[in-house]
């Protein structure tokens, strides 16, 4: 899905719904037994696409418009991402 890191919306950005996989660890540095081996887990984000390069995508969670700045700001590799979805405000299709 390509939005071409133009606006979309009325308030600047495609907002989006991201399904994707990341990797994690049970307990910061601790030891585990082989059979409790950590899995990745799977993540919903929702936020603005505020960019897209050909391996990765960018996703804010807040935007502050007046400052141009953004929160909550996430790098997500293309390689881990099952879908990515836009996703529409009510009256959007009004």
């Amino acid at each position: 899905m390509s939005m071409d890191n133009e606006p979309r919306d009325r308030d600047g950005y495609a907002f989006v719904f991201v399904d994707w996989v990341d990797s994690s660890e049970p307990i910061d540095n601790s030891d585990i037994g082989v059979y409790e081996l950590p899995e990745p887990q799977r993540i919903f984000q929702c936020g603005f696409l505020i960019h897209e390069e050909e391996g990765y995508v960018v996703v804010a969670g807040a935007v502050k418009p007046t400052l141009e700045q953004f929160d909550y700001t996430i790098a997500i590799p293309r390689v881990a991402i099952n879908a990515i979805r836009q996703l529409a405000f009510p009256g959007d299709f009004e």
